[in-house]
């Protein structure tokens, strides 16, 4: 995933590139919800046994309520209307509405029915794991018309909309976690204690998979019946040929070690229909969509980017497909766009197998076109989000913690790639500046190397000062990230053994 963010930055012109610096427990325990009977034994943290009190850190202050919005029985009471007439959901999907999907600083995961995945001897990753083969990923919820479902999608994409305000996307506290955590158990390698690190989730520092945490929970408590249909999805990236992918799936099944995949992107996705016509709903704030996406099996609206069938009757709609270039009626949507760089999105079920969902991504450089496909794996639940997803996130290289906009728009942040040599480590701020200029700056991580008690250059200080905001957080709390940063990419050890491990990775899944 931070791949694609990487480019996503990129495309905003925002490269790795040098550039002038002066350019631019809960309280109480919750209540237990019931998850599939085929788990993996928790693994157990690696650091308990070995810390010293001194080593303990501070507990961090919670995070406020995020997912209250308020009485939702008077101003949506056609939507709850709608799902009490809903088929009778399996006891186990009655039992999920009453489960803790937030907490005050967390997630219950049983209520995501997260486990442990397999862990072959010398996999660089534990086996991805779905619910059952035979059972279909949570219900399907039916409309009868258009006009509902359209009631829907526009309060999940508000509160979607609202959720990316309120969020980052954070890959960076969570890579100082892992490296605090590694250091007190004063081991020497790496491999070892990553196979045994109990990954943390919270509600504070978020990438994809905390974020898809994080929505569900906020529907939910909207209307609690949409957690018998609400799942978590799993999504493998740039995908080089998808027929051959989903031949893969059909001859191993993507919980094998042989099918070499690492699933290193999740989202959220909700079955219905419309009549008889069958669809999903795909949310993604993990990439900043603030779209919630409609993929419908015959790609008519309410199919997002096909906005030309709305409002239509069957006999108009088929005369526009008669009269209309095809590729007007793609689904192509826009999802960001720069001076130099336009990035579209479409997604549509796949012709090769109706178990994925093509995500599909465009980007326009002048006169020239680039395509990226990723497959979006829909017919089971995704059990391993946190074992595999997460994990894995932990050791790529790539870090950024971003802050974006209802739309989607990314406008602030800071962002760093891990290279070898840990001299030439460099860090890159943004953030919106005077006349709505974007303002970048590469700083060196060395400057953040100061005495006790000494101040850092002024540059450096002005830039912490203007970007602090856009980040919501105080100039010193900003500043000692920065060089807890710096300590974590100078330790020259630590950072080749995370460079290996992302390498076995990506030889493991090369092919995909």
């Amino acid at each position: 995933m931070d791949q694609q963010l990487a480019d996503a930055i990129s495309g905003m012109g925002l490269t790795t590139t040098p550039v002038v610096d002066d350019a631019n427990e809960p309280t109480e325990k919750p209540i237990s919800c019931h998850a599939k009977q085929r788990v993996t034994p928790m693994r157990t943290p690696s650091t308990s046994s070995e810390d010293d009190d001194e080593d303990v850190e501070e507990q961090q202050q919670q995070p406020t309520d995020l997912t209250s919005v308020g009485n939702a029985s008077e101003r949506y009471s056609d939507i709850i209307q709608l799902l009490a007439k809903q088929k009778s959901p399996s006891l186990d999907q009655q039992l999920r509405p009453r489960c803790n999907w937030a907490m005050a600083d967390g997630y219950d995961l049983s209520a995501y029915n997260q486990v442990n995945g397999v862990w072959p001897l010398g996999h660089p990753l534990p086996l991805p794991d779905w619910g059952d083969a035979e059972d279909q990923a949570k219900g399907t919820l039916f409309f009868e018309n258009v006009w509902q479902y359209e009631e829907l999608n526009g309060i999940v994409e508000t509160a979607l909309q609202r959720m990316l305000e309120e969020t980052h996307y954070n890959t960076v506290n969570l890579f100082v976690d892992f490296y605090r955590s590694f250091k007190r158990t004063r081991r020497s390698d790496l491999r070892s204690f990553f196979q045994f690190y109990d990954v943390p989730i919270n509600r504070r520092h978020h990438m994809c998979v905390s974020l898809a945490f994080e929505i569900m929970a906020r529907l939910v408590q909207m209307f609690p019946q949409l957690g018998q249909y609400l799942y978590v999805v799993s999504c493998e990236e740039q995908v080089a040929d998808c027929n051959d992918y989903v031949q893969l799936d059909e001859e191993y099944g993507m919980n094998s070690a042989d099918a070499g995949v690492e699933k290193e992107h999740v989202m959220v996705a909700m079955r219905f229909a419309i009549g008889e016509r069958r669809g999903v709903m795909i949310l993604d704030p993990g990439y900043h969509v603030g779209r919630a996406v409609t993929v419908m099996s015959d790609q008519s609206y309410p199919h997002t980017g096909n906005r030309i069938f709305q409002n239509k009757t069957s006999i108009q709609i088929r005369f526009i497909r008669t009269l209309t270039n095809l590729s007007l009626l793609s689904g192509w949507f826009n999802q960001s766009k720069e001076s130099h760089l336009q990035r579209d999105y479409c997604y549509s079920y796949s012709q090769h197998s109706d178990k994925f969902v093509e995500w599909k991504e465009r980007e326009i450089r002048g006169d020239e076109a680039s395509f990226k496909t990723s497959l979006i794996y829909i017919a089971q639940e995704y059990m391993t989000a946190v074992d595999v997803t997460v994990r894995r996130n932990l050791v790529y290289n790539f870090r950024s913690l971003l802050s974006r906009d209802a739309k989607g728009r990314v406008y602030a942040g800071l962002y760093f790639p891990l290279v070898s040599n840990v001299q030439e480590a460099h860090l890159t701020l943004f953030y919106d500046g005077p006349n709505e200029q974007r303002v970048k700056a590469k700083l060196m991580f060395s400057a953040f190397k100061v005495g006790k008690g000494k101040q850092l250059p002024d540059y450096v200080s002005q830039h912490l000062m203007k970007l602090s905001p856009q980040l919501n957080m105080s100039q010193p709390e900003l500043t000692e990230l920065c060089k807890s940063l710096c300590e974590v990419v100078s330790d020259q050890n630590f950072i080749g053994q995370v460079l290996g491990i992302n390498d076995d990775i990506g030889n493991m899944s090369m092919e995909n």
